[in-house]
């Protein structure tokens, strides 16, 4: 029977939900997913400057589990930066000593005192408030994954039209056409409507 997973200790929560793209349509693309641990785990060694086995004990992991998340985490980065996709912050096998909040309305992340049971926003009195603690061991759900266009159609120039089968897992973006050497965009996807929106327009 395999040993149940240990739960990666946490301070606190991330202040906000992820990232996304600087550019327009980029709404339904397939987001990236970093969990909570992997989000600690780049946390104490690239912004705090924790070696690998200070900051597996304060995660209360062994050393070969936290490289193990940590490469997790930075190859998950990787991917989000080259591809230019969203990045989502949420979900994992973590544990935090307290109960966090966070405001719906104003981002505000807080967590639970005496004072207030996280009922209602602290900073602007909203009660559109998240519990994270309870959105732990959630991930993207399958239909959030891809961008609703499927495995199959085609990869389309923005500027001559020119077509290629789309490859599943192969972004239609990394491709790059051989005549007008443009970046491929999936077709009929928000980007490639946008695209053909603007050119009509200019002529």
């Amino acid at each position: 029977m395999p040993r149940p997973k240990r739960h990666r200790r946490l301070q606190n929560p991330p202040a906000g939900f992820g990232f996304h793209p600087m550019r327009r349509n980029w709404e339904g693309e397939q987001a990236v997913q970093l969990f909570f641990d992997e989000y600690e785990a780049i946390r104490l060694t690239d912004y705090l400057g924790l070696d690998q086995e200070n900051a597996a004990i304060e995660m209360n992991i062994s050393r070969p589990t936290f490289t193990r998340i940590y490469e997790d985490a930075r190859r998950k980065m990787a991917k989000a930066l080259v591809d230019n996709l969203p990045l989502k912050v949420a979900g994992g096998n973590v544990s935090f000593e307290h109960q966090w909040f966070r405001c719906l309305l104003c981002d505000t992340t807080f967590r639970e005192t005496e004072r207030n049971n996280g009922e209602t926003c602290p900073v602007c009195s909203s009660a559109k408030i998240e519990h994270i603690n309870l959105t732990l061991g959630q991930t993207i759900p399958a239909s959030n994954q891809k961008s609703g266009l499927g495995e199959f159609g085609f990869c389309v120039c923005p500027a001559c039209g020119n077509k290629k089968e789309h490859t599943a897992g192969v972004p239609c973006k990394s491709l790059v056409c051989e005549k007008c050497h443009v970046n491929y965009v999936r077709e009929n996807s928000g980007h490639h409507l946008a695209l053909k929106s603007l050119k009509n327009k200019k002529n």
